[in-house]
């Protein structure tokens, strides 16, 4: 319940533009009593100066005689009533509208800046979280929390926020008026509020719950177009679509379901708050009939009256829509709280260090990890030391741990136990900046983005110049197909890189972590996904990249690693082998089984 309130905490910088606007809500709310308050004058001058004996009379004269009758009886000038009417009403109704305008344009500014801070701290407070935090949670529901959940915040904190006042002020206005005129008619009006009141609450709840289990038909909607379009090329090769599009289908139903069912809420709430208006007005009716009768009530009051009755009544028609658009928007906040209160597990102390060089070694001291979710530890106890300079490979089956043990060097994860220093130093001591500027990686995974291969290369890098970035490619052996693309070094290379080949992007990456010159390079399965004659230039890269840097290198294919200065094995999260390779193999350990094992495969393939 707290976290959806949160939301209001988030006006207080605009406090200014809200009173502003509150005050000219104010004032179109008294614009609009005095409009109604005008039409008694009309009616009282017409039929007002005459007991009702005489009023009755009026109707029977003809239409000549009934202006000089009134003439008679009305001690104001006729045409100069109704010009000084008009021009008021005139004059009213532009300060309303004025007023209206400019009260409407600041909440909505209000509510726009209110949900671009809170969507802002929201991807902010995603991209700050670890590693782990993407384990748990699926991209179409993060997608899903800043995009559909913060419309629905957006709309209920600047339209529906600025009919509510309006209406609110209206009400307020109108009410007041209703009873200066006659308190025990207002007083006989307002009987049936309880029947208003209890019933929105009603439908409140109803459209509330509805509108949660919306928001997570469309989280499971946004995750099987995330899965499908990434994917879509293996949904292509095992001929899936029909299987994908019927699970598109089945989730699009439910949604449909939960929408009409919110549809059916909706659309009585409006209809039986009219109804119960018209019983209201039908009541009122009788009581004023005899009021009217017996003088206690002029026509001009009566009328002025029930114009500020039916002025009340939209606001209380339509308090019920505003009410179940704040509760899509409570149900939708309390979601996007849910995931700004989610502390991230790698953080940075408050007196942390700058990382300022690295000249000594990097240190493992009893280290184990193990996932929140997982009972099995990943790492269990590592110690290792690797030296300046030195190239350190990492070996081992799938799920042995060797990506996770370099993924916590620039802190993607913090160790469940032990410490890892730099230079004597804690990591955790350090800042997260200054830790990673030290870091350049090349995965197995490239991540590019869809920009250009000039913005690719220097990614994370400002004010670099243009021969530092062809430098860089150049290195990296991807300047000469750079320069064949259409635009060259502007050319747009698509989502992730798709308009390039896999070699292709990974000379891209390459080139990228060449440009960060940082002193530790981490190589993770760099060449796995590569045909031969791009793995032989990616390998030649790599080379160039590698050179005067301490570089942890993860490869399944051994034939890559046997220049590396030790070779790490790892098995079940823990270091059971290190050597260089002809020490490992001549052991006769796990290294000596993986390395004949793929040595039995390769002279398979080459007979086959």
């Amino acid at each position: 319940m707290l976290r959806s309130w949160r939301v209001f905490s988030y006006i207080r910088p605009y406090l200014p533009v809200f009173t502003v606007s509150f005050i000219l809500m104010g004032v179109t709310a008294c614009l609009e009593a005095l409009l109604a308050l005008l039409i008694k004058p009309i009616f009282d001058n017409i039929l007002g100066f005459a007991p009702n004996s005489v009023q009755s009379q009026i109707f029977t004269l003809p239409i000549s005689q009934k202006k000089i009758f009134l003439e008679q009886i009305n001690p104001f000038p006729f045409k100069e009533v109704w010009l000084v009417l008009g021009c008021l009403i005139v004059i009213a109704t532009l300060f309303k509208g004025l007023a209206e305008y400019f009260s409407t344009y600041l909440l909505n500014y209000m509510g726009q800046s209110i949900v671009m801070d809170l969507r802002n701290q929201l991807y902010e407070r995603v991209l700050n979280q670890s590693s782990s935090f993407f384990h748990t949670h699926s991209t179409g529901r993060l997608i899903s929390r800043i995009t559909n959940d913060i419309e629905k915040i957006q709309f209920a904190s600047s339209t529906a926020l600025a009919d509510a006042l309006k209406q609110g002020l209206t009400f307020l206005a109108c009410l007041y008026l209703a009873f200066a005129i006659d308190w025990r008619l207002a007083l006989a009006s307002f009987l049936l509020a309880p029947l208003v009141i209890y019933p929105s609450k009603f439908f409140g709840k109803k459209i509330h719950k509805s509108s949660r289990s919306s928001q997570d038909k469309m989280e499971e909607i946004s995750n099987i177009l995330q899965e499908t379009i990434t994917g879509h090329r293996i949904v292509k090769a095992f001929g899936m679509e029909k299987f994908e599009l019927s699970k598109f289908k089945q989730a699009t139903r439910r949604l449909a379901r939960i929408n009409l069912t919110w549809v059916r809420v909706h659309a009585i709430a409006s209809p039986f708050m009219e109804l119960l208006g018209a019983i209201t007005i039908a009541l009122m009716l009788f009581y004023a009939q005899n009021r009217i009768s017996n003088n206690q009530m002029t026509a001009g009051s009566f009328a002025v009256f029930l114009v500020a009755l039916l002025k009340m009544y939209e606001p209380v028609r339509r308090i019920s829509g505003i009410y179940n658009t704040f509760q899509q928007a409570k149900g939708a906040s309390s979601k996007v709280f849910e995931i700004m209160e989610e502390p991230p597990e790698v953080t940075e102390k408050s007196n942390a260090i700058r990382l300022s060089h690295f000249r000594q070694d990097i240190e493992f001291r009893n280290v184990s990890f193990n996932y929140n979710d997982s009972r099995l530890p990943v790492l269990r106890n590592v110690d290792l030391k690797v030296s300046l300079g030195e190239v350190i490979a990492l070996v081992g089956t799938s799920g042995s741990g060797k990506s996770t043990l370099v993924n916590l060097i620039p802190r993607f994860f913090d160790p469940t136990d032990g410490q890892i220093l730099i230079d004597g130093i804690d990591i955790r001591d350090v800042t997260l900046d200054s830790l990673r500027s030290m870091i350049g990686m090349v995965s197995q995974e490239t991540v590019l983005f869809n920009d250009t291969v000039h913005n690719n290369i220097c990614y994370g890098r400002e004010h670099v110049g243009e021969d530092e970035i062809i430098a860089a490619a150049k290195t990296a052996l991807a300047h000469d197909f750079i320069e064949q693309l259409p635009k060259k070094y502007d050319s747009i290379i698509g989502e992730r890189g798709q308009k390039l080949s896999g070699g292709q992007r990974q000379r891209i990456a390459i080139a990228r972590a060449i440009l960060k010159n940082s002193p530790i390079l981490i190589l993770d399965e760099a060449t796995s996904a590569l045909d031969s004659e791009s793995e032989i230039l990616v390998q030649k890269a790599l080379s160039n990249l590698i050179h005067g840097r301490t570089v942890f290198v993860i490869a399944h294919r051994l034939s890559t690693i046997r220049q590396a200065d030790r070779i790490v094995v790892i098995d079940r999260g823990q270091i059971s082998e290190i050597g260089t390779h002809t020490d490992l193999v001549a052991r006769g350990g796990i290294y000596q089984r993986l390395h004949a094992l793929q040595f039995v495969e390769t002279d398979t393939a080459q007979v086959s």
